[in-house]
């Protein structure tokens, strides 16, 4: 079975289906285009736009697909996952949220530098990136000097029209992701984080908001265990090399994860201890096309990229054949 990988992308045979989020139909049809003038013969690709409940349900139940891969929520994950099961048991493969810890410790080779990765691993794509390192844990000693400079950084982080060059950071996708990021920075000013700056509405028109940093967050608060999909940093202080293992891996998700450092044995304890599906050393988001992308626990299973990205879309066949001879 030849299957086309593409993600969110649905296989059946030797065709594929690509439905993108209702939010986002323009690139994956321009994608169809590029497919188009490339030479695909007609029906290798199929773009099927339309809502979750409609569109994305039907690819899911449908009795003749015989393997789904969903990027995106971990609650829409459990609902593809559900619809395979009751209908022909299709195979599934799931890429979904995270909660990802950065951890930078007092040792690091350049502070400066690992807050610049901290700073680009929250906010890149107004926040929305489900790799994003969303628990910036930083060790005691320079935990001041680091929110500081992260402060800095966010304050001078340029917001408006994404089409402009010299901008940095756009609007969120929609009212509702822009109206629940909102929220659980007003969680965040209830629950006693320190909000540093940022915090509301950027401008008067659009889904804009203000790149926001919390300091003095601790564990149990919304804002450090919810998936927030927004520009809204928080930094975390820990103090010893197992306290940060122990709460980095307290949380229900485990897709990526990053140590800032220049012990490499730190590096690798850190590495082999961590909960997640990918771990960056001394960098944030260095994905390339060889490495297996894909989480633990509730970010899903399975992954991309690599030769493990493609093990879920083939079969294994054991052919048996007797061989007769001239004694049997």
């Amino acid at each position: 079975m030849a299957c086309l990988k593409l993600a969110p992308a649905l296989a059946c045979g030797n065709v594929a289906i690509l439905k993108p989020a209702e939010q986002t139909p323009l690139t994956a049809l321009y994608i169809g285009s590029l497919f188009k003038e490339a030479g695909f013969p007609p029906g290798v690709l199929n773009i099927i736009s339309g809502y979750g409940p409609t569109a994305g349900a039907a690819i899911s139940e449908h009795m003749d697909i015989n393997k789904v891969s969903f990027t995106g929520s971990t609650e829409v994950g459990r609902i593809i996952q559900a619809a395979a099961a009751n209908s022909n048991l299709k195979r599934v493969t799931l890429e979904l949220g995270g909660k990802s810890p950065n951890i930078v410790f007092a040792d690091t080779a350049d502070i400066d530098t690992a807050v610049e990765y901290a700073h680009s691993a929250l906010f890149f794509n107004q926040g929305q990136c489900c790799s994003a390192g969303s628990r910036t844990f930083v060790q005691d000693t320079i935990y001041d000097e680091f929110v500081k400079k992260s402060v800095l950084r966010a304050q001078n982080r340029a917001v408006g029209d994404p089409f402009d060059d010299v901008i940095e950071q756009g609007p969120q996708v929609d009212k509702e992701q822009f109206d629940k990021i909102l929220d659980l920075i007003e969680s965040g000013k209830k629950e006693g984080a320190k909000l540093e700056c940022g915090g509301a509405r950027h401008g008067q028109k659009g889904y804009f908001i203000q790149p926001t940093v919390f300091s003095d967050v601790k564990d149990d608060m919304r804002i450090a265990k919810e998936e927030i999909f927004g520009p809204v940093q928080q930094i975390i202080k820990f103090s010893e090399v197992n306290e940060v293992i122990e709460r980095a891996n307290n949380t229900t998700y485990g897709l990526a994860s990053a140590v800032f450092t220049k012990d490499i044995d730190k590096a690798t304890t850190i590495s082999h201890s961590l909960r997640a599906g990918t771990v960056w050393i001394n960098c944030y988001e260095a994905g390339q096309p060889q490495a297996p992308f894909g989480g633990y626990k509730m970010s899903g299973f399975g992954r991309e990229w690599g030769e493990y990205g493609l093990l879920p879309f083939l079969e294994v066949k054991t052919v048996t054949m007797k061989v007769s001879s001239k004694n049997s």
